[in-house]
């Protein structure tokens, strides 16, 4: 939409890829524990404290993986139930991802990594209904879109996927659509295609010179018209002749 929109040009969408070999259930398929996970860089733009709330309202746990700036103010916000676990090794966040609820995705994002990592083991992710999640999501099936960014909304999403049975195979084999072996796939057959869209563009033409038949052509052509004729070439410095020279000494 957007680069059609700024470029006026079409484009292909290729996924990134997520490491589906890694991220992947657990063995023994536990029950879920009864809360909720974010893992999230604390920076503004990724509304974690709509999070915050949304939990609160629901009286639901929240883990939240990640550090940054907004650490010190978020944490003023948080009750007792909201747990900040810094920044974790991929094992960790893999063995949260396998024991969480939901994974829960406040903001927008132009693609976004966590949903796809979360759904990849079995997990369904709650997620704001606008950029990438509407491509990583399915609402109902592999987690729970909401339809606006509020508190209220998402306590009403977080409140829904408690519900919802879901089938934790069935989101695993969602998630495989955006695997290693499809990324490389789709980048292969986006450069092959685009490959011979342009072998059939038409050739460009050379700045080639007219031959001295074309010129002597042209140079007709405009005389019988009226219009100028072309002018010749500036002769090249080459020095006179001898006769030449003594004829400019008498001059």
């Amino acid at each position: 939409g957007r680069i059609r929109r700024y470029y006026n040009r079409g484009s292909v969408v290729v996924y990134p890829p997520v490491d589906t070999d890694f991220y992947r259930p657990a063995d023994d398929r536990r029950a879920p524990d009864p809360c909720f996970l974010a893992v999230s860089a604390l920076v503004p733009y990724k509304r974690l404290d709509v999070a915050i709330e949304a939990c609160r309202r629901v009286g639901a746990p929240l883990k939240i993986v990640g550090s940054g700036p907004e650490l010190a103010r978020l944490a003023r916000r948080a009750g007792p139930e909201v747990e900040f676990l810094g920044w974790r090794a991929d094992e960790e966040v893999r063995a949260l991802y396998r024991s969480a609820t939901a994974v829960v995705l406040p903001g927008v994002e132009d693609f976004g990594m966590v949903p796809v990592e979360a759904q990849a083991c079995g997990c369904p992710v709650v997620a704001l209904a606008e950029g990438g999640s509407l491509e990583t999501v399915r609402d109902g099936e592999t987690g729970v879109l909401v339809p606006e960014g509020s508190p209220e909304a998402l306590a009403d999403g977080l409140a829904r996927a408690r519900t919802l049975g879901f089938d934790r195979t069935a989101i695993r084999a969602h998630a495989l659509q955006f695997s290693r072996d499809r990324f490389l796939a789709g980048f292969k057959a986006a450069v092959d295609d685009a490959v011979k869209a342009t072998a059939k563009l038409p050739s460009a033409p050379r700045n080639v010179p007219p031959s001295p038949q074309q010129a002597d052509r042209e140079d007709a052509e405009a005389a019988a018209s009226g219009r100028t004729a072309k002018l010749p070439s500036a002769p090249r410095n080459v020095p006179p002749s001898s006769q030449q020279a003594d004829r400019e000494d008498e001059q």
